[in-house]
């Protein structure tokens, strides 16, 4: 019996070994040592020790580790694929979470327990960027909120807020802490006016209560078919409102800022359960862009914008004069009619209609014609400002409401590893609802044209499906969102100013050709760009007051062999913007990527964070936060990894 325990040891050891890289030589262990180290491979793969591997597979249609359920994606040096660095989430299983809110029970039972709330698993973020072991759970109401931060009080743990899951980085929680657990507000109910309401006000203005759980979907059904829009919004649907409030979120317009600052009212519930009430400017400041620190959003009031008329369309253009900056601008002022302020526009003698108030650029660097290069924008005219030979839909659809309901009832696949779902739950659990990369087979992108070749061809079919999407959209409901659902993708995403937009976008072409001849990794999609008019509404905002252009390096993380090559691509660009140009991160994209001790890049450098706020804004917040939160119950994360001082 022990020879036969000793072959079956050597031959999953030997398994094991391919797929973590290794190549040891078990006869010449110990068998304690063999046994050790069976299990501690087998652990990364083979989550239940029953001889099978359940993760150790990347899903080249959806960009995430296959099994979502069971296994996430976690780099360990020296992994060589993608496949390699899909490892099980062991969370309670691990001896080292005993008796942590990661292995608590009561925690984990969800609603079958202790708690009425629904269990979602344990915390991941949308592209698969951060999973956490922290329990994610989803009350239905305040008292179901109440009772798991008295719980957590009691226990000693640590609470995070989530929305949809769509930031990158650590903001709702990097996992490191096991004393964390994470409530989302997707099956919050509010109390009465806080679910939805709508108000006038004297000057005729209109404001709308609204449950910060709910996503820009469930919103704009109700306000769209009365004619009403948040003043700025994202290019998708598939935000929570808490999440876009607490965070540095924008859109494309030309007059308009960060979502946050057209909230006029919050209902929050602090540390010990209580209601609250925030409706002066001088707190609001304080709780818009809050990283969850200082407690829970429940309800948001916004102020609504009227429009009689919306007109969504494209431009489909190229920079006919050669790549430059001349070209550059002409594009955006006489062609894209953006209305910009002359005094931000770099180019003399321009001249543009100004009309359209709304405006997100897609450049294809790479996929034909790389000195004249193709983009496509997305733009909108507004009320006096359509185009009165406009052949598409400028008022509200006929059947607007039906076509709101056919979006969010209609079933789809669960990103997370749970049962298929309506889009309207997945929205608010999961965030976009997935699909395949590019509507591209996942047998091509696994067999031999996975490299430069697909990449052009993904770069550009992202710019020509945009129209055929746009259209779709307009006709439907006419809402100014065009993005209904969206593959999971690297993002990153800098405020810079106007001045050096051609630089930023002139230094993302350079790298984005070169990456073709890398055998390693090759960008895949179109640069983008966006203006956004910043207003001062927050302490926390990154960047002041004033017209900035956005630029946003995306790609699909297929393209590389492994998270080191995408992340040195990341860098390069990453690195220029912020110490040639000035730049300053969305702080919910990839952004402060840096080399660490082992060699390895990685992204959100404590070095990098801690710059990113002045010393008077960390001192301001901090000081609130501490008011609020005096317990320190929310006090974990990046968000707070923000306010540190930087090390001398």
């Amino acid at each position: 019996a022990n020879a036969c325990q000793q072959s079956d040891d050597v031959q999953l050891l030997q398994r094991s070994s391919v797929r973590a890289g290794m190549n040891p030589d078990p006869m010449q262990q110990s068998l304690s040592n063999r046994s050790a180290t069976v299990a501690a491979v087998l652990a990364e793969y083979d989550c239940n020790f029953d001889g099978v591997d359940d993760c150790g597979e990347w899903d080249y249609a959806y960009a995430m580790c296959k099994n979502q359920e069971s296994c996430s994606h976690q780099y360990k040096f020296p992994d060589g694929t993608l496949d390699q660095s899909c490892r099980c989430k062991l969370c309670e299983k691990d001896p080292a979470n005993q008796k942590s809110a990661f292995a608590d029970l009561n925690l984990r039972d969800g609603s079958e327990g202790k708690f009425d709330a629904l269990y979602w698993g344990s915390f991941r973020n949308w592209a698969d960027h951060m999973s956490t072991c922290a329990p994610w759970l989803m009350p239905k109401d305040d008292d179901g909120i109440r009772s798991l931060l008295t719980y957590a009080t009691a226990n000693g743990y640590k609470v995070r807020i989530s929305g949809a899951g769509h930031s990158s980085g650590g903001i709702v929680t990097d996992g490191e802490n096991n004393e964390v657990f994470v409530i989302s507000l997707a099956e919050y109910v509010a109390p009465d006016e806080w679910e939805f309401s709508m108000s006038s006000l004297p000057d005729g203005s209109k404001r709308a209560k609204v449950n910060a759980g709910w996503s820009q979907a469930n919103l704009y059904q109700k306000i769209r078919p009365q004619g009403f829009f948040v003043p700025a919004q994202t290019a998708g649907y598939f935000f929570a409102l808490g999440g876009i409030v607490a965070n540095s979120v924008h859109g494309g317009s030309y007059l308009h800022g960060f979502q946050h600052a057209y909230t006029t009212k919050m209902r929050v519930m602090t540390y010990g359960g209580q209601i609250k009430i925030i409706d002066t400017e001088e707190e609001l400041r304080y709780w818009r862009c809050s990283f969850g620190m200082l407690g829970i959003i429940l309800g948001i009031e916004y102020q609504l914008e009227k429009r009689d008329q919306l007109q969504m369309y494209d431009v489909f253009t190229k920079h006919a004069n050669g790549w430059n900056e001349d070209e550059f601008w002409r594009i955006i002022v006489e062609e894209a009619e953006a209305d910009l302020p002359p005094e931000v526009v770099p180019v003399a003698g321009l001249s543009g209609s100004r009309k359209s108030w709304n405006g997100e650029y897609f450049i294809d660097f790479i996929s034909q014609q790389v000195d004249t290069p193709r983009i496509m924008v997305y733009a909108q005219k507004a009320n006096s400002s359509v185009d009165a030979d406009f052949k598409g839909e400028l008022g509200i659809p006929e059947d607007i409401a039906t076509n709101y309901e056919k979006l969010l009832s209609k079933t789809v696949e669960s990103r997370t590893g749970h049962k298929d779902m309506s889009w309207g739950q997945a929205a608010r659990r999961d965030g976009a609802p997935p699909t395949m990369v590019g509507g591209t087979d996942a047998n091509d992108m696994v067999g031999g044209l996975r490299g430069p070749t697909m990449a052009k061809i993904m770069s550009g079919q992202a710019i020509e499906q945009m129209p055929g999407m746009i259209k779709k959209q307009m006709e439907t409901v006419n809402d100014g969102f065009y993005l209904v659902d969206a593959p999971a993708a690297l993002a990153s995403s800098y405020f810079i100013k106007p001045e050096f937009a051609f630089k930023a976008m002139d230094k993302l072409r350079t790298v984005q050709l070169a990456s073709l001849k890398n055998e390693d990794f090759q960008w895949n999609l179109p640069g983008e760009f966006r203006f956004i008019n910043v207003t001062d509404s927050a302490i926390l905002q990154p960047v002041p007051a004033g017209v900035w252009f956005n630029a946003q390096p995306i790609s699909f993380p297929d393209f590389a062999k492994n998270v080191q090559d995408w992340r040195k691509e990341f860098f390069n660009v990453d690195e220029y913007y912020r110490e040639e140009l000035g730049a300053k991160p969305h702080m919910g994209k990839l952004y402060g990527f840096g080399v660490e001790e082992s060699g390895e890049v990685a992204p959100f450098q404590d070095s990098y964070l801690c710059t990113i706020y002045s010393d008077a804004q960390k001192k301001d917040f901090d000081g609130y936060r501490k008011t609020q939160d005096p317990e320190g119950l929310f006090a974990t994360g990046m968000g707070i990894r923000l306010l540190q001082p930087c090390k001398a």
